[in-house]
């Protein structure tokens, strides 16, 4: 048994490529709750970020803090710890590495899926936020319903500020044009030369959905290949070939310029 504070679980899930451990806590009443974990990063932005959020697949916020964790009645380490709302369900992209490369009849689903995902981030940009960091693990998808839940918004920012860190796998061209600039910047003229320089908006989570829809419809990583989706699995309609290449597009002046048009472009498919 493991003990945070006040706050009780049985086991965590070590989460590869991620900053934290994570658990569903286990005192009565409580299974509603997880609670991410790290010895080394503060979860103050997302306690922050998460007050301005009311939308059912954006978890709810409960409590954050640093405390001693405990295995067994034995001291481990000081974490820093955020408790939130627990989604139960499956990485989108583990899900489909398990069930395989979707034919014809599963992209029908995939869509759907998909569609789930642009409710939360449709809510989230209209209310001036961009997530920033939607990777593998940050899409829950519910098998049984078809929901994705959209979590770990750590490093979300309003549209247009600077960037507070980059997954580079699944960043946008301008995330990562961003991340090296900041290399540079000692001080806050410098940070306003980079925002003059390159803007972070709702397009740049476009590209990451469809760097998203590549993976799970190739299972193939986007930056391992130049080919497009439908050279690699031909079960892909050509409609939706050409959604994923507009979302991919480096310029984002080119790219599909908004979840509603996403939306759109995607009900067109079905």
């Amino acid at each position: 048994m493991f003990k945070l504070g006040k706050y009780r679980f049985e086991s965590f899930k070590y989460r590869p490529g991620h900053r934290a451990n994570y658990a569903v806590l286990t005192q009565p009443g409580n299974r509603e709750w997880g609670v991410k974990y790290s010895p080394t990063y503060s979860y103050f932005n997302e306690y922050d970020v998460l007050k301005y959020f009311s939308h059912p697949q954006i978890p709810k916020r409960y409590d954050f803090g640093r405390d001693e964790l405990f295995e067994n009645d034995k001291f481990v380490l000081n974490e820093h710890f955020i408790v939130l709302q627990n989604f139960e369900g499956e990485d989108l992209i583990e899900y489909y590495k398990q069930k395989g490369v979707p034919d014809s009849g599963e992209i029908e689903n995939v869509i759907k899926y998909i569609s789930s995902a642009t409710e939360p981030l449709q809510y989230l940009h209209s209310k001036g936020y961009v997530h920033a960091d939607i990777k593998p693990g940050h899409l829950i998808l519910d098998p049984g319903t078809g929901t994705v839940g959209l979590i770990d918004l750590e490093l979300a920012v309003k549209t247009g500020e600077l960037i507070k860190g980059v997954t580079i796998e699944y960043a946008s061209p301008e995330q990562k044009q961003m991340n090296n600039l900041l290399k540079d910047v000692t001080d806050a003229k410098g940070e306003k030369t980079v925002l003059k320089q390159v803007k972070i908006d709702g397009r740049t989570d476009l590209y990451t959905i469809g760097l998203i829809l590549y993976e799970v419809l190739t299972g193939k990583i986007r930056a391992e290949t130049a080919r497009q989706p439908i050279e690699i699995n031909n079960a892909i309609p050509q409609k939706l070939n050409e959604i994923i290449l507009g979302l991919l597009e480096e310029a984002s002046s080119n790219r599909i310029p908004s979840v509603e048009k996403l939306k759109d472009e995607l009900a067109s498919v079905v």
